[in-house]
């Protein structure tokens, strides 16, 4: 119901874009020790709505497989973009995984997945004041 108006979509997209990208933070810090594993980050959220934009405006959960059901469609990663992690020192077994800069990525996925959350929020209580004019 709530999607159809503007800053929800905007806000429910966000808080699934940071959702997403946790998940592959958590893969790089799973695989931070399998050698030759190549880490990936996500591609920043505005340069994410830009090409969806660009591509149509469709916000719609991606399936893996044309059998599963909308709610469980998505992919392990919610069709999030992503690509290869900027590396400055590859480990001698390959891998390009740094603990420290998934730890910061983790972070800032996660100011971005609450300010997110807040905005949606703070929407709600307005429409709310509204139908009940109360405030």
């Amino acid at each position: 119901m709530l999607n159809g108006i503007g800053v929800f979509q905007l806000a429910s997209t966000r808080m699934s874009y940071e959702t997403a990208g946790l998940r592959v933070v958590a893969r790089n810090i799973a695989n931070a020790d399998t050698p030759g594993f190549r880490g990936t980050a996500v591609v920043p959220f505005a340069e994410t709505m830009r090409r969806q934009h660009q591509d149509g405006g469709d916000f719609s959960a991606k399936a893996t497989r044309a059998g599963h059901t909308a709610a469980a469609g998505r992919s392990s990663d919610g069709g999030l973009r992503t690509e290869p992690a900027d590396v400055l020192e590859e480990a001698p077994n390959g891998n390009t995984v740094t603990l420290e800069d998934e730890m910061i990525q983790a972070a800032r996925l996660r100011g971005g997945h609450a300010l997110a959350a807040v905005t949606f929020e703070k929407n709600l209580e307005l429409m709310r004041m509204a139908v009940t004019a109360q405030g």
